[in-house]
């Protein structure tokens, strides 16, 4: 896990620079920087089951408005924002395989399709978890109160490139945003 406490212009140079590269060749879908999720904790049982759904593509500015901790559809803040340069924009969670499964996958296109199926329902758990398990304050300072969530929002962006000489098929970066509600 990392936190990111960057601004929301520089999230959205990182993930577009990664497009540019020499090795895009990697890059298969092209389309958007990041695909944005809606998960929500539903009662079943006693016990909370996530619904995780599709909430469409983010491309550039809308990225940096949902890291910026605004909702891409309306505009409006989604809580009450910080703009300090200590504000918590997202939590990142990578989900990767070995290397040796990129490489299989990169000469293999039946592997290649399994194992991105296999990363998007990796991805997938990990909202899911999160939404089953997230709590947030509500209430006045020094009287809060934790409470489960009623909704989590996860973008999540693939990286077909490699830092190192070697290709790497997939990588699912899973940011979950600092206003969860």
């Amino acid at each position: 896990m990392k936190f990111y406490r960057g601004s929301a212009a520089a999230a959205r140079s990182y993930v577009e620079a990664d497009r540019s590269r020499v090795d895009d060749y990697y890059l298969t879908e092209g389309t958007g920087v990041a695909e944005r999720y809606v998960a929500t904790p539903l009662p079943a049982g006693g016990r909370s089951v996530p619904a995780v759904q599709g909430g469409g593509t983010l491309h550039g500015d809308a990225y940096e408005r949902w890291v910026a901790g605004y909702d891409v559809e309306t505009g409006a803040a989604k809580g009450r924002l910080r703009d300090d340069a200590h504000a918590l924009r997202f939590v990142e969670v990578v989900v990767n395989g070995p290397k040796s499964w990129s490489l299989v996958a990169a000469l293999h296109p039946d592997i290649a399709t399994a194992y991105d199926a296999a990363m998007d329902r990796a991805a997938g758990e990990v909202i899911g978890w999160v939404a089953e398990h997230a709590t947030t304050r509500v209430g006045p300072r020094g009287r809060q109160v934790q409470v489960p969530v009623e909704k989590v929002e996860a973008a999540v962006v693939r990286h077909h490139t490699s830092t190192s000489p070697n290709p790497r098929r997939l990588a699912i970066r899973t940011l979950l945003p600092h206003a969860i509600y």
